[in-house]
Protein backbone atom coordinates (compact mmCIF):
# COMPACT_ATOMS: atom_id res chain seq x y z
CA UNK A 1 0.00 0.00 0.00
CA UNK A 2 1.23 3.48 -0.85
CA UNK A 3 2.22 5.91 1.94
CA UNK A 4 -1.29 7.38 2.34
CA UNK A 5 -0.46 10.09 4.89
CA UNK A 6 2.45 11.37 2.80
CA UNK A 7 0.30 11.17 -0.32
CA UNK A 8 -2.46 13.32 1.21
CA UNK A 9 -0.01 15.95 2.46
CA UNK A 10 1.74 16.24 -0.88
CA UNK A 11 -1.47 16.41 -2.91
CA UNK A 12 -2.84 19.10 -0.61
CA UNK A 13 0.29 21.19 -1.16
CA UNK A 14 0.22 20.91 -4.96
CA UNK A 15 -3.56 20.93 -5.47
CA UNK A 16 -3.56 24.17 -7.48
CA UNK A 17 -0.25 23.62 -9.25
CA UNK A 18 -2.04 22.65 -12.47
CA UNK A 19 -2.84 26.31 -13.11
CA UNK A 20 -0.56 28.04 -15.65
CA UNK A 21 2.10 30.30 -14.17
CA UNK A 22 5.39 32.01 -14.93
CA UNK A 23 8.79 30.42 -14.23
CA UNK A 24 9.21 32.76 -11.25
CA UNK A 25 5.86 31.70 -9.79
CA UNK A 26 6.67 28.04 -10.41
CA UNK A 27 9.99 28.46 -8.60
CA UNK A 28 8.17 30.02 -5.63
CA UNK A 29 5.80 27.06 -5.57
CA UNK A 30 8.78 24.73 -5.33
CA UNK A 31 10.37 26.84 -2.58
CA UNK A 32 7.12 26.51 -0.64
CA UNK A 33 7.11 22.74 -1.16
CA UNK A 34 10.77 22.48 -0.12
CA UNK A 35 10.19 24.49 3.09
CA UNK A 36 7.19 22.33 3.99
CA UNK A 37 9.53 19.37 4.62
CA UNK A 38 6.81 17.02 3.39
CA UNK A 39 9.64 15.41 1.44
CA UNK A 40 13.12 15.76 2.89
CA UNK A 41 16.19 16.07 0.68
CA UNK A 42 17.78 13.27 2.68
CA UNK A 43 14.79 11.03 1.86
CA UNK A 44 16.62 10.31 -1.40
CA UNK A 45 18.66 7.91 0.74
CA UNK A 46 16.46 6.94 3.68
CA UNK A 47 13.03 6.80 2.00
CA UNK A 48 13.61 6.89 -1.77
CA UNK A 49 10.24 5.30 -2.50
CA UNK A 50 8.64 8.57 -1.33
CA UNK A 51 10.48 10.47 -4.03
CA UNK A 52 9.28 8.05 -6.71
CA UNK A 53 5.72 8.23 -5.37
CA UNK A 54 5.81 12.04 -5.29
CA UNK A 55 6.95 12.20 -8.89
CA UNK A 56 4.18 9.84 -10.00
CA UNK A 57 1.57 11.86 -8.11
CA UNK A 58 2.71 15.01 -9.87
CA UNK A 59 2.40 13.14 -13.18
CA UNK A 60 -1.30 12.48 -12.45
CA UNK A 61 -1.68 16.24 -12.95
CA UNK A 62 -0.14 15.60 -16.41
CA UNK A 63 3.44 16.13 -17.43
CA UNK A 64 4.67 19.69 -17.14
CA UNK A 65 7.47 21.98 -16.13
CA UNK A 66 6.89 21.67 -12.39
CA UNK A 67 7.54 17.94 -12.45
CA UNK A 68 10.90 18.57 -14.11
CA UNK A 69 11.68 21.33 -11.62
CA UNK A 70 10.79 18.95 -8.78
CA UNK A 71 13.06 16.12 -9.92
CA UNK A 72 15.94 18.50 -10.67
CA UNK A 73 15.67 19.84 -7.12
CA UNK A 74 15.28 16.61 -5.19
CA UNK A 75 17.08 14.13 -7.41
CA UNK A 76 19.72 15.74 -9.62
CA UNK A 77 20.73 18.52 -7.23
CA UNK A 78 20.07 17.32 -3.67
CA UNK A 79 20.42 13.67 -4.65
CA UNK A 80 23.88 14.30 -6.10
CA UNK A 81 24.99 15.87 -2.82
CA UNK A 82 23.53 12.92 -0.88
CA UNK A 83 25.25 10.42 -3.15
CA UNK A 84 28.55 12.18 -3.87
CA UNK A 85 29.15 14.42 -0.84
CA UNK A 86 30.75 13.52 2.48
CA UNK A 87 28.88 13.83 5.80
CA UNK A 88 29.76 17.52 6.20
CA UNK A 89 28.51 18.38 2.72
CA UNK A 90 25.32 16.33 3.08
CA UNK A 91 24.60 18.22 6.33
CA UNK A 92 24.36 21.45 4.29
CA UNK A 93 21.08 20.20 2.84
CA UNK A 94 19.16 20.81 6.07
CA UNK A 95 19.91 24.53 5.97
CA UNK A 96 19.12 24.74 2.27
CA UNK A 97 15.75 23.09 2.85
CA UNK A 98 14.91 25.29 5.82
CA UNK A 99 15.60 28.39 3.72
CA UNK A 100 13.75 27.03 0.68
CA UNK A 101 16.82 27.33 -1.52
CA UNK A 102 16.81 25.90 -5.03
CA UNK A 103 19.55 24.14 -6.96
CA UNK A 104 20.31 22.97 -10.47
CA UNK A 105 22.52 20.32 -12.06
CA UNK A 106 24.97 21.33 -14.80
CA UNK A 107 26.22 18.41 -16.88
CA UNK A 108 25.03 18.73 -20.49
CA UNK A 109 27.08 21.03 -22.73
CA UNK A 110 26.36 22.72 -26.06
CA UNK A 111 28.64 20.40 -28.05
CA UNK A 112 27.85 17.34 -25.95
CA UNK A 113 24.10 17.00 -25.84
CA UNK A 114 21.82 14.07 -25.21
CA UNK A 115 23.30 12.08 -28.11
CA UNK A 116 26.86 12.32 -26.80
CA UNK A 117 27.03 10.49 -23.46
CA UNK A 118 29.29 11.76 -20.67
CA UNK A 119 31.41 14.28 -22.56
CA UNK A 120 32.60 17.18 -20.40
CA UNK A 121 34.90 20.03 -21.47
CA UNK A 122 34.27 22.51 -18.64
CA UNK A 123 37.40 22.54 -16.46
CA UNK A 124 38.08 22.85 -12.74
CA UNK A 125 41.77 23.63 -12.34
CA UNK A 126 43.38 23.45 -8.90
CA UNK A 127 45.61 26.46 -8.36
CA UNK A 128 46.50 28.59 -5.38
CA UNK A 129 44.47 26.53 -2.93
CA UNK A 130 41.20 26.79 -4.85
CA UNK A 131 39.48 25.64 -8.02
CA UNK A 132 39.10 27.77 -11.11
CA UNK A 133 35.93 26.68 -12.93
CA UNK A 134 36.09 27.72 -16.57
CA UNK A 135 34.22 27.31 -19.84
CA UNK A 136 37.10 27.06 -22.35
CA UNK A 137 35.01 27.95 -25.42
CA UNK A 138 31.30 28.51 -26.26
CA UNK A 139 30.73 24.86 -27.17
CA UNK A 140 31.57 23.84 -23.60
CA UNK A 141 28.85 26.02 -22.03
CA UNK A 142 26.39 24.10 -19.89
CA UNK A 143 23.19 23.81 -21.89
CA UNK A 144 19.46 23.43 -21.16
CA UNK A 145 20.05 23.61 -17.42
CA UNK A 146 16.60 23.38 -15.84
CA UNK A 147 16.01 25.90 -13.03
CA UNK A 148 19.27 27.61 -13.96
CA UNK A 149 17.92 31.17 -14.12
CA UNK A 150 16.60 31.09 -10.53
CA UNK A 151 18.78 28.55 -8.67
CA UNK A 152 20.73 29.52 -5.56
CA UNK A 153 23.15 26.60 -5.94
CA UNK A 154 24.55 24.47 -8.73
CA UNK A 155 26.18 21.07 -8.86
CA UNK A 156 28.46 21.44 -11.86
CA UNK A 157 30.33 18.59 -13.52
CA UNK A 158 33.79 19.70 -14.66
CA UNK A 159 37.08 18.05 -15.55
CA UNK A 160 39.35 18.16 -12.51
CA UNK A 161 42.91 19.22 -13.37
CA UNK A 162 45.52 19.02 -10.60
CA UNK A 163 49.18 19.75 -11.31
CA UNK A 164 48.58 19.48 -15.03
CA UNK A 165 46.98 16.04 -14.71
CA UNK A 166 43.41 15.68 -15.97
CA UNK A 167 41.49 13.39 -13.59
CA UNK A 168 38.29 13.50 -15.63
CA UNK A 169 34.80 14.74 -14.72
CA UNK A 170 34.10 15.46 -11.04
CA UNK A 171 31.15 17.12 -9.22
CA UNK A 172 31.45 20.57 -7.60
CA UNK A 173 28.92 22.38 -5.40
CA UNK A 174 28.92 26.13 -6.03
CA UNK A 175 26.92 28.96 -4.52
CA UNK A 176 25.29 30.43 -7.62
CA UNK A 177 23.32 33.37 -6.21
CA UNK A 178 23.15 35.41 -3.02
CA UNK A 179 20.46 38.05 -2.56
CA UNK A 180 19.48 37.57 -6.22
CA UNK A 181 23.02 38.44 -7.35
CA UNK A 182 24.96 35.97 -9.49
CA UNK A 183 28.30 34.83 -8.13
CA UNK A 184 31.38 36.28 -9.80
CA UNK A 185 32.41 34.33 -12.87
CA UNK A 186 28.98 32.77 -13.57
CA UNK A 187 27.03 34.02 -16.57
CA UNK A 188 23.46 32.90 -17.29
CA UNK A 189 21.54 33.03 -20.56
CA UNK A 190 17.82 32.16 -20.78
CA UNK A 191 17.18 29.48 -23.42
CA UNK A 192 13.87 31.10 -24.43
CA UNK A 193 10.33 29.84 -24.95
CA UNK A 194 9.54 26.23 -25.77
CA UNK A 195 6.53 24.46 -27.27
CA UNK A 196 5.58 23.20 -23.81
CA UNK A 197 6.48 23.60 -20.11
CA UNK A 198 7.12 27.33 -20.19
CA UNK A 199 6.59 27.44 -16.43
CA UNK A 200 10.11 25.96 -16.29
CA UNK A 201 13.17 28.11 -16.92
CA UNK A 202 16.11 26.62 -18.83
CA UNK A 203 19.53 28.24 -18.89
CA UNK A 204 22.88 28.18 -20.64
CA UNK A 205 25.70 28.63 -18.11
CA UNK A 206 29.15 30.05 -18.82
CA UNK A 207 31.91 29.95 -16.20
CA UNK A 208 34.62 32.56 -16.61
CA UNK A 209 37.44 31.93 -14.12
CA UNK A 210 34.88 31.25 -11.39
CA UNK A 211 36.78 30.61 -8.15
CA UNK A 212 35.58 27.92 -5.75
CA UNK A 213 37.02 26.80 -2.39
CA UNK A 214 38.61 23.40 -1.83
CA UNK A 215 35.48 22.04 -0.16
CA UNK A 216 33.41 22.75 -3.29
CA UNK A 217 34.50 19.37 -4.66
CA UNK A 218 31.94 16.79 -3.56
CA UNK A 219 34.36 14.48 -1.85
CA UNK A 220 32.77 11.19 -0.93
CA UNK A 221 34.88 9.39 -3.54
CA UNK A 222 37.74 11.80 -4.23
CA UNK A 223 39.31 14.94 -2.79
CA UNK A 224 42.19 17.36 -3.19
CA UNK A 225 44.26 17.73 -0.03
CA UNK A 226 45.50 21.05 1.32
CA UNK A 227 48.92 20.39 -0.20
CA UNK A 228 47.32 19.93 -3.63
CA UNK A 229 47.38 16.14 -3.89
CA UNK A 230 44.56 14.27 -5.59
CA UNK A 231 43.27 11.33 -3.53
CA UNK A 232 40.54 8.77 -4.04
CA UNK A 233 38.75 7.92 -0.81
CA UNK A 234 37.20 4.61 -1.93
CA UNK A 235 39.81 2.29 -3.48
CA UNK A 236 38.48 0.55 -6.56
CA UNK A 237 35.73 3.11 -7.22
CA UNK A 238 36.50 5.15 -10.33
CA UNK A 239 34.72 8.41 -11.09
CA UNK A 240 32.77 6.87 -13.97
CA UNK A 241 29.25 7.70 -15.14
CA UNK A 242 27.59 5.27 -12.70
CA UNK A 243 29.31 7.19 -9.88
CA UNK A 244 29.25 10.83 -11.04
CA UNK A 245 25.91 10.58 -12.78
CA UNK A 246 24.23 8.09 -10.47
CA UNK A 247 21.24 10.42 -10.13
CA UNK A 248 20.83 10.28 -13.89
CA UNK A 249 19.90 6.65 -13.30
CA UNK A 250 17.31 7.64 -10.70
CA UNK A 251 16.15 10.31 -13.11
CA UNK A 252 15.73 7.82 -15.94
CA UNK A 253 13.42 5.72 -13.83
CA UNK A 254 11.26 8.61 -12.59
CA UNK A 255 10.95 9.88 -16.16
CA UNK A 256 9.86 6.41 -17.27
CA UNK A 257 7.31 6.21 -14.47
CA UNK A 258 6.02 9.73 -15.08
CA UNK A 259 5.52 9.04 -18.79
CA UNK A 260 3.57 5.87 -18.06
CA UNK A 261 1.42 7.50 -15.36
CA UNK A 262 0.66 10.52 -17.54
CA UNK A 263 -0.34 8.21 -20.40
CA UNK A 264 -2.52 6.17 -18.05
CA UNK A 265 -4.23 9.40 -16.93
CA UNK A 266 -4.69 10.47 -20.56
CA UNK A 267 -6.22 7.07 -21.31
CA UNK A 268 -8.64 7.36 -18.37
CA UNK A 269 -9.68 10.90 -19.33
CA UNK A 270 -10.15 9.91 -22.96
CA UNK A 271 -12.19 6.85 -22.00
CA UNK A 272 -14.46 9.00 -19.83
CA UNK A 273 -14.98 11.40 -22.73
CA UNK A 274 -15.64 8.56 -25.19
CA UNK A 275 -18.21 6.95 -22.88
CA UNK A 276 -20.14 10.21 -22.62
CA UNK A 277 -19.81 11.24 -26.27
CA UNK A 278 -22.68 9.96 -28.43
CA UNK A 279 -22.31 9.36 -32.13
CA UNK A 280 -24.63 8.02 -34.84
CA UNK A 281 -24.23 4.39 -35.87
CA UNK A 282 -26.22 1.97 -38.01
CA UNK A 283 -28.46 1.17 -35.04
CA UNK A 284 -28.86 4.74 -33.89
CA UNK A 285 -26.91 6.61 -31.25
CA UNK A 286 -24.18 4.88 -29.28
CA UNK A 287 -21.26 6.01 -27.13
CA UNK A 288 -18.03 6.67 -29.00
CA UNK A 289 -16.35 4.19 -26.65
CA UNK A 290 -18.45 1.37 -28.14
CA UNK A 291 -16.88 1.67 -31.58
CA UNK A 292 -14.89 -1.53 -32.12
CA UNK A 293 -11.61 0.15 -32.97
CA UNK A 294 -11.79 2.28 -29.81
CA UNK A 295 -12.73 -0.67 -27.61
CA UNK A 296 -9.72 -2.56 -28.94
CA UNK A 297 -7.47 0.48 -28.53
CA UNK A 298 -8.55 1.09 -24.92
CA UNK A 299 -8.02 -2.56 -23.98
CA UNK A 300 -4.65 -2.91 -25.71
CA UNK A 301 -3.39 0.43 -24.38
CA UNK A 302 -4.34 -0.49 -20.82
CA UNK A 303 -2.61 -3.86 -21.12
CA UNK A 304 0.55 -2.33 -22.61
CA UNK A 305 0.73 0.27 -19.85
CA UNK A 306 0.14 -2.40 -17.22
CA UNK A 307 3.12 -4.40 -18.45
CA UNK A 308 5.56 -1.50 -18.18
CA UNK A 309 4.04 -0.35 -14.88
CA UNK A 310 4.83 -3.76 -13.41
CA UNK A 311 8.36 -3.62 -14.81
CA UNK A 312 8.96 -0.12 -13.40
CA UNK A 313 7.68 -1.15 -9.98
CA UNK A 314 10.09 -4.09 -9.95
CA UNK A 315 13.06 -1.95 -11.00
CA UNK A 316 12.11 0.76 -8.50
CA UNK A 317 12.14 -1.76 -5.66
CA UNK A 318 15.69 -2.79 -6.58
CA UNK A 319 16.91 0.78 -7.00
CA UNK A 320 15.30 1.95 -3.75
CA UNK A 321 17.09 -0.79 -1.84
CA UNK A 322 20.38 0.18 -3.51
CA UNK A 323 19.86 3.83 -2.51
CA UNK A 324 19.00 2.90 1.07
CA UNK A 325 22.20 0.88 1.27
CA UNK A 326 24.17 3.88 -0.06
CA UNK A 327 25.29 1.70 -2.94
CA UNK A 328 26.06 2.20 -6.61
CA UNK A 329 23.80 0.33 -9.06
CA UNK A 330 25.45 -2.73 -10.57
CA UNK A 331 25.50 -3.44 -14.31
CA UNK A 332 22.31 -5.49 -14.23
CA UNK A 333 20.35 -2.74 -12.46
CA UNK A 334 21.79 -0.08 -14.77
CA UNK A 335 20.61 -2.18 -17.71
CA UNK A 336 17.12 -2.59 -16.25
CA UNK A 337 16.84 1.17 -15.67
CA UNK A 338 17.89 1.86 -19.27
CA UNK A 339 15.29 -0.58 -20.52
CA UNK A 340 12.58 0.99 -18.35
CA UNK A 341 13.40 4.42 -19.79
CA UNK A 342 13.39 3.18 -23.38
CA UNK A 343 10.34 0.93 -23.28
CA UNK A 344 8.12 3.18 -21.13
CA UNK A 345 8.58 6.19 -23.40
CA UNK A 346 7.86 4.06 -26.46
CA UNK A 347 4.69 2.59 -24.95
CA UNK A 348 3.50 5.96 -23.64
CA UNK A 349 4.10 7.60 -27.03
CA UNK A 350 2.31 4.77 -28.83
CA UNK A 351 -0.71 5.09 -26.54
CA UNK A 352 -0.86 8.85 -27.09
CA UNK A 353 -0.64 8.52 -30.88
CA UNK A 354 -3.33 5.85 -30.95
CA UNK A 355 -5.74 7.88 -28.84
CA UNK A 356 -5.04 11.07 -30.75
CA UNK A 357 -5.91 9.43 -34.07
CA UNK A 358 -9.24 7.99 -32.88
CA UNK A 359 -10.97 10.67 -30.78
CA UNK A 360 -11.31 13.45 -33.32
CA UNK A 361 -11.39 17.09 -32.24
CA UNK A 362 -11.23 16.17 -28.54
CA UNK A 363 -7.48 15.71 -28.97
CA UNK A 364 -7.23 19.37 -29.99
CA UNK A 365 -8.94 20.74 -26.89
CA UNK A 366 -7.15 22.45 -24.03
CA UNK A 367 -7.69 20.53 -20.82
CA UNK A 368 -7.91 17.18 -22.58
CA UNK A 369 -4.30 16.38 -21.72
CA UNK A 370 -3.19 16.14 -25.34
CA UNK A 371 -1.77 19.67 -25.15
CA UNK A 372 1.07 18.22 -23.06
CA UNK A 373 2.11 15.70 -25.70
CA UNK A 374 5.45 17.38 -26.42
CA UNK A 375 6.46 16.49 -22.87
CA UNK A 376 6.88 12.90 -24.06
CA UNK A 377 9.52 14.19 -26.44
CA UNK A 378 11.27 15.73 -23.44
CA UNK A 379 11.00 12.39 -21.67
CA UNK A 380 12.60 10.69 -24.63
CA UNK A 381 15.82 12.69 -24.59
CA UNK A 382 16.11 13.71 -20.91
CA UNK A 383 18.70 11.83 -18.80
CA UNK A 384 19.93 9.93 -21.85
CA UNK A 385 18.31 9.84 -25.29
CA UNK A 386 16.43 6.62 -25.98
CA UNK A 387 18.46 5.96 -29.13
CA UNK A 388 21.72 6.27 -27.21
CA UNK A 389 20.41 3.97 -24.49
CA UNK A 390 19.43 1.40 -27.11
CA UNK A 391 22.94 1.51 -28.52
CA UNK A 392 24.30 0.94 -25.02
CA UNK A 393 22.00 -2.06 -24.55
CA UNK A 394 23.21 -3.60 -27.83
CA UNK A 395 26.86 -2.77 -27.13
CA UNK A 396 26.74 -4.43 -23.72
CA UNK A 397 25.20 -7.55 -25.29
CA UNK A 398 28.12 -7.78 -27.73
CA UNK A 399 30.56 -7.39 -24.86
CA UNK A 400 28.91 -10.34 -23.15
CA UNK A 401 29.57 -12.51 -26.20
CA UNK A 402 33.22 -11.46 -26.17
CA UNK A 403 33.44 -12.28 -22.47
CA UNK A 404 31.63 -15.63 -22.54
CA UNK A 405 32.76 -16.73 -26.00
CA UNK A 406 30.93 -17.46 -29.24
CA UNK A 407 30.61 -21.18 -28.46
CA UNK A 408 28.75 -20.43 -25.23
CA UNK A 409 26.37 -18.08 -27.05
CA UNK A 410 25.66 -20.62 -29.78
CA UNK A 411 25.15 -23.46 -27.29
CA UNK A 412 22.93 -21.60 -24.81
CA UNK A 413 21.11 -19.24 -27.15
CA UNK A 414 20.89 -20.83 -30.59
CA UNK A 415 20.87 -24.57 -29.87
CA UNK A 416 19.14 -24.73 -26.49
CA UNK A 417 17.15 -21.49 -26.28
CA UNK A 418 13.52 -20.86 -27.07
CA UNK A 419 12.34 -18.93 -30.10
CA UNK A 420 12.87 -15.45 -28.65
CA UNK A 421 16.23 -16.35 -27.11
CA UNK A 422 17.32 -17.87 -30.41
CA UNK A 423 16.33 -14.72 -32.30
CA UNK A 424 18.26 -12.56 -29.82
CA UNK A 425 21.37 -14.75 -30.05
CA UNK A 426 21.31 -14.78 -33.84
CA UNK A 427 21.12 -10.97 -34.00
CA UNK A 428 23.82 -10.59 -31.34
CA UNK A 429 26.15 -13.00 -33.14
CA UNK A 430 25.54 -11.23 -36.45
CA UNK A 431 26.41 -7.86 -34.92
CA UNK A 432 29.41 -9.26 -33.01
CA UNK A 433 30.81 -10.80 -36.20
CA UNK A 434 30.39 -7.53 -38.11
CA UNK A 435 32.10 -5.54 -35.36
CA UNK A 436 34.98 -8.02 -35.07
CA UNK A 437 35.61 -7.65 -38.80
CA UNK A 438 35.36 -3.86 -38.43
CA UNK A 439 38.02 -3.79 -35.72
CA UNK A 440 40.42 -5.75 -37.87
CA UNK A 441 40.13 -3.22 -40.69
CA UNK A 442 39.87 -0.13 -38.48
CA UNK A 443 36.31 0.78 -39.46
CA UNK A 444 34.44 0.38 -36.17
CA UNK A 445 32.42 3.62 -36.34
CA UNK A 446 31.51 3.12 -39.99
CA UNK A 447 30.32 -0.45 -39.57
CA UNK A 448 28.42 0.36 -36.36
CA UNK A 449 26.49 3.03 -38.25
CA UNK A 450 25.88 0.68 -41.17
CA UNK A 451 24.48 -1.91 -38.76
CA UNK A 452 22.08 0.53 -37.09
CA UNK A 453 18.98 -1.52 -37.89
CA UNK A 454 20.53 -4.61 -36.33
CA UNK A 455 21.61 -2.55 -33.30
CA UNK A 456 18.10 -1.28 -32.61
CA UNK A 457 16.44 -4.62 -33.42
CA UNK A 458 18.73 -6.36 -30.93
CA UNK A 459 17.99 -3.73 -28.27
CA UNK A 460 14.24 -4.17 -28.84
CA UNK A 461 14.42 -7.93 -28.31
CA UNK A 462 16.45 -7.45 -25.12
CA UNK A 463 13.94 -4.89 -23.83
CA UNK A 464 11.10 -7.31 -24.48
CA UNK A 465 12.96 -10.09 -22.65
CA UNK A 466 13.42 -7.99 -19.52
CA UNK A 467 9.81 -6.75 -19.45
CA UNK A 468 8.47 -10.25 -20.16
CA UNK A 469 10.52 -11.76 -17.34
CA UNK A 470 8.90 -9.46 -14.76
CA UNK A 471 5.38 -9.90 -16.10
CA UNK A 472 5.82 -13.68 -16.15
CA UNK A 473 6.16 -13.48 -12.36
CA UNK A 474 2.82 -11.62 -12.14
CA UNK A 475 4.41 -8.61 -10.44
CA UNK A 476 2.11 -5.82 -9.33
CA UNK A 477 2.26 -2.30 -10.70
CA UNK A 478 2.41 0.93 -8.71
CA UNK A 479 0.92 0.72 -5.20
CA UNK A 480 -1.18 3.89 -5.43
CA UNK A 481 -4.35 4.38 -7.45
CA UNK A 482 -3.78 6.33 -10.64
CA UNK A 483 -6.54 8.89 -11.13
CA UNK A 484 -6.68 12.10 -13.21
CA UNK A 485 -6.08 15.24 -11.18
CA UNK A 486 -5.88 17.76 -14.00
Amino acid sequence: MADSKFQKKLLALVADYTQPCSPAESAERLRHLVRSHVLRFIDMKHRPERFFLAHRLLATQMLGGFGIRFTVQYNLFAGSIVGLGDAEQVALLDGMQERGELGCFALTEVNAGVMSGLIVETTATWEGGQFRIHTPYPGAAKNWISQGTVADWVVVIARLVVGGVDHGPHPFLLRMRSADQLAAGIHVEDMGRKTVANDLDNARLHFVDCLAPRDALLRRFACVTEDGSYKTTHPGVRMKIEVIGQRLLTGRLVIAEAAVVASRVLLLKTQAYAKAKLCHGLDGKLPLAELPQLKLLFDSASAALGRVEAFCASVEAQLSECLRQDGIPDEELVQAICIAKVRCIEVASSVLRGLEEEVGSYALMSGSGFEHKDMLLCCRFAEGDSRVLKMKIARDRIRKIRHDGVFSEVWKGVLRGGASQRAESMLALKLARAMDDARRCGAVAQVWNEQWKTVYALADIICDRYVDSVNAMSCDGFPESIVPRL
